[in-house]
């Protein structure tokens, strides 16, 4: 079991936490998975606390871990060489026929190679939402909202169908 962390801390566990929430839309999915433990994902761990009726603390204990959802570690990072399925999802997330996206769409073939093309949609992703354009496939970028505002409102991640079939 993971420690008791609370306002203040940081490190993989606060990660952890921030994942779990931000995949349930339950904390600011536009903000990057720091591994701070500051007031609002506090305010967002009080909220889940409050909905499991646990003590209503703001600290993640025993109690808190359990009430999370179960998928609390990263998605696989992604950059340029890497090659399977999942740059395949990425592909197909980014090329934006399934969902309304307001960026430069991935132009390429949807055969799990990352390759320039698929860099250069990643790099478009990460400027359209202010994020630092480096093409690599992290928490951060995992965790920007492909079509906010609107009814097709999900993350990168869940769009490339990675959280199917994970969790409780």
């Amino acid at each position: 079991m993971p420690a008791t962390i609370g306002l203040g801390a940081t490190g993989e566990n606060v990660k952890r936490v921030q994942r779990a929430l931000a995949r349930q839309l339950l904390w600011n999915p536009f903000g990057p998975i720091t591994g701070v433990y500051d007031a609002t994902l506090e305010a967002s761990v009080k909220l889940v606390q409050q909905g499991a009726g646990l003590p209503v603390t703001g600290t993640v204990d025993a109690a808190t871990w359990a009430a999370l959802p179960a998928y609390k570690e990263a998605s696989p990072t992604l950059r340029t060489g890497d090659t399977g399925p999942v740059v395949a999802w990425l592909q197909q997330a980014l090329k934006g026929q399934d969902i309304q996206i307001q960026f430069t769409p991935y132009a390429g073939a949807i055969d799990g190679i990352f390759g320039p093309l698929t860099e250069t949609a990643v790099r478009a992703l990460q400027t359209w939402t202010g994020a630092t354009p480096d093409g690599i496939v992290s928490d951060n970028t995992w965790f920007t909202w492909m079509a906010p505002g609107s009814a097709q409102q999900l993350t990168l991640e869940a769009a490339c169908g990675l959280l199917h079939g994970i969790g409780p």
